[in-house]
């Protein structure tokens, strides 16, 4: 299975040793190095190297001062590596409401926001933790978040095909449901009633349709949760923009696509080998990607 290290152009990462030596190099030669402490005092460094624009591998080494029994009770520190990935800067802003930050097991930190366009709620793992941990020390508010999929394969496939008066009607079922979600936010039990009598006719509607079309051929796009500990999404958009970048190390190739996900926009990056087919602005991209991201702190 891939691993998102391999989507930023390590694809010849297929082993722990091979992850070892990446870690040693970036710890060797970081571009970007921080350091903060968590809440329970133990000091947490981030190391990053560059490999291409906005582009970077990341270790996140946790530093503990431990008594050591052997040597009279003297105190030791120890470094544990907790994490080495991929870590991609997202290109575009994002629009996202009632952020918050989950911690869980006391290492990873999870961000769990409302997309506006769409009142979809997304989940993703924190890149700048310990820009997080220092801001928050410092009193610093959560003021915005972005985000970027690091996909672990992929597949070009071809557009639906609207015309304007079938575009025109999404927008306005787009529409009719932002208000409804938000009436339910507001306490409206009707609205509720509403969402629920709209969800099992669609559902209707789409196995009636399936008896004799493709899935893929009825669905335009969407954003599902395959595992939330872990923030993996199936994702389906329309590619609206194409960016490459080369990997310097490797000199392997990767695209950035900018994803149109029923009006969430999303970037997704892949590797040029991972990724199956070829890639034009207008078709669709489908295939299940690691989701990543930072909060914007004032």
């Amino acid at each position: 299975m891939e691993i998102p290290i391999n989507a930023i152009g390590f694809s010849e990462i297929t082993e722990q040793k091979h992850l070892n030596k990446l870690v040693e190099a970036t710890l060797k030669s970081p571009t970007y190095q921080s350091m903060a402490m968590d809440k329970n005092k133990m000091q947490i460094a981030e190391y990053r190297k560059k490999v291409a624009p906005h582009t970077y591998i990341l270790v996140r080494v946790r530093v503990s001062i431990e008594e050591d029994l052997e040597e009279d009770f003297k105190e030791t520190t120890r470094f544990n590596v907790e994490e080495c990935e991929a870590y991609v800067e997202s290109t575009i802003k994002s629009d996202f409401d009632e952020i918050e930050v989950e911690c869980i097991d006391g290492t990873l930190y999870y961000v769990i926001c409302e997309e506006k366009n769409t009142s979809m709620q997304v989940i993703f793992w924190m890149q700048n933790l310990v820009e997080y941990l220092n801001g928050k020390q410092k009193g610093r508010k959560i003021v915005g978040a972005s985000v970027l999929g690091i996909a672990l394969e992929g597949t070009i496939i071809l557009p639906i095909l609207k015309d304007e008066e079938e575009l025109a009607f999404e927008h306005e079922e787009r529409e009719k449901l932002r208000e409804i979600v938000e009436r339910i936010k507001d306490g409206d039990k009707e609205a509720e009633e509403i969402l629920e009598e709209e969800e099992k006719e669609l559902d209707e509607q789409l196995m009636q349709r399936l008896k004799e079309e493709d899935f893929l051929s009825i669905m335009s796009g969407y954003f599902i949760p395959l595992s939330f500990d872990e923030s993996m999404y199936a994702v389906l958009g329309d590619i609206i923009e194409i960016k490459e970048r080369k990997n310097e190390q490797t000199n392997e190739l990767m695209y950035v696509f900018k994803l149109d996900i029923n009006s969430m926009l999303v970037e997704v990056i892949i590797n040029k080998k991972t990724l199956i087919g070829m890639p034009f602005v207008g078709m669709r991209f489908v295939g299940s990607c690691w989701l990543q991201g930072q909060v914007i702190m004032e």
